[in-house]
């Protein structure tokens, strides 16, 4: 339902910045190599050779970071064919985790843009509250996220894991490996989605108070509260 005009509020507003702070940090830390930290130094010299950088190898989700050659560096993907890249190559557990932390990542950004409705007074969808509805997405999409973030340790007895941290390495204890600021990222991620799914029940209460109603009642297009 809507009902013409603005409606914002404060709670609101943190509703969508949490969502959208909570989207870009998941998205960060999908994309990132750093997700394990070898404990391999690499040197690479500059090409006049007056100064040296470090850099250590790392693995992520569906990338890597090497040395290639003697002093050489190098990131990128190992997932060549996607979900049928060899299982040897992708261990199943980081494909399971890439696909559902994509399909969470995705369907939280999705509720992203149908934040945006609610300040325009729209309450209802289908006689369903929009709030409500968006909150169990929300929620939906954590549930999904948790559960590839959680699945990634489960590929840390994989040879790749094992080459780059050692062979004690097994699921859930990465050996010499320590663990990178994506793995990090990706943590605060997940909360701040489950802390987005809070905040659109608030949202919803900023909408229906009394301050919030007497005032729409009064013909008033730009209506902002608390």
């Amino acid at each position: 339902m809507c009902c013409g005009g603005l409606l914002i509020s404060a709670r609101g507003l943190s509703w969508f910045l949490v969502t959208l702070i909570a989207c870009m940090t998941l998205l960060a830390a999908i994309v990132q190599p750093k997700w394990l930290i070898g404990p391999e130094q690499i040197q690479i010299e500059n090409v006049e050779g007056n100064f040296t950088m470090y850099r250590q190898p790392s693995v992520g989700i569906y990338n890597r970071c090497k040395r290639m050659g003697r002093n050489e560096y190098n990131c990128g993907n190992f997932d060549l064919y996607g979900l049928w890249t060899d299982s040897i190559i992708f261990p199943v557990p980081w494909k399971f985790t890439m696909t559902l932390m994509c399909v969470g990542t995705m369907l939280h950004a999705l509720t992203l843009i149908c934040i945006l409705p609610t300040c325009l007074r729209v309450r209802t969808i289908c006689k369903w509250s929009l709030y409500k509805l968006l909150g169990i997405l929300q929620g939906t999409a954590g549930l999904l996220v948790l559960c590839g973030f959680l699945a990634y340790p489960l590929g840390w007895s994989e040879q790749r894991v094992k080459t780059l941290c050692g062979l004690d390495a097994e699921a859930y204890a990465p050996a010499d490996c320590s663990l990178g600021m994506a793995l990090y990222l990706g943590a605060f991620g997940v909360l701040l989605t489950f802390a987005s799914a809070v905040l659109s029940a608030k949202a919803e209460d900023a909408h229906y108070s009394g301050k919030a109603q007497q005032r729409i009642e009064e013909g008033e297009v730009l209506v902002c509260v608390p």
